[in-house]
């Protein structure tokens, strides 16, 4: 149920991106794809990966790493400050 939720969240997020240039629509339609199960996990973590820009400290990078390691590895991220 939390799959089908975090899915119609980033579909509704990546179609407002999508409609108002300010938010990058494309990394969130993929991940509302990825929750449908329309895509697999090694098409999303590629996919993803290509949206990165060269500042690393971006708040867009910073997002996609976050979804990254928590919904699509399944893994808790490490906190901004370094511990755990």
């Amino acid at each position: 149920m939390k799959k089908y939720f975090l899915g119609f969240v980033f579909l509704i997020v990546g179609i407002i991106g999508v409609i108002f240039p300010v938010l990058p629509g494309v990394p969130f339609l993929i991940l509302s794809a990825f929750f449908f199960g329309i895509l697999s996990r090694e098409k999303v973590v590629r996919y993803l990966k290509k949206f990165k820009n060269s500042n690393k400290d971006s708040t867009l990078n910073r997002t996609i790493n976050y979804i990254l390691i928590k919904y699509i590895h399944r893994k808790e991220p490490i906190k901004l400050n370094g511990k755990g």
